[in-house]
């Protein structure tokens, strides 16, 4: 399958366990935990992807930075960057894939990145303020 916005966003309404609107170029999609995700179809690529934190928010980002490129690889098939939105920076958890990828493989990206994101923020909670924490 080549996929596009439409064909997206058909296969995601499949899982009813999900809330899914299309926002310009991308579907955004929150899971029954209250985690969103965006997910935009490209010429070659897919890419999903959920906000962690503001960068502003981190007391220590080389720290943090040395930690995520140490122990990113522990979540699978997603990456940690800085992400600028509406001028201000972000980290950003995402995964990429082909948008020839089957269906399965699309859904499984997604839900991962949703396992992993709460992954993440537990195990670079330690880095961010206090006032983040409250």
């Amino acid at each position: 399958m080549n996929w596009n916005q439409e064909t997206l966003a058909k296969l995601l309404n499949e899982n009813q366990n999900w809330v899914i609107e299309t926002e310009g170029d991308c579907i955004s999609i929150s899971n029954d935990e209250g985690l969103d995700a965006f997910i935009y179809a490209g010429e070659a690529q897919l890419i999903v992807e959920s906000t962690l934190f503001p960068k502003n928010l981190v007391s220590d980002p080389h720290a943090l930075n040395d930690i995520i490129l140490r122990t990113h690889q522990l979540m699978p098939l997603t990456t940690v960057c800085i992400h600028s939105i509406d001028g201000e920076e972000y980290y950003v958890a995402f995964g990429s894939l082909s948008v020839n990828s089957k269906a399965e493989v699309v859904i499984e990206e997604i839900e991962t990145l949703f396992d992993n994101v709460g992954e993440f923020l537990e195990t670079y909670g330690q880095y961010l303020k206090q006032e983040a924490l409250a």
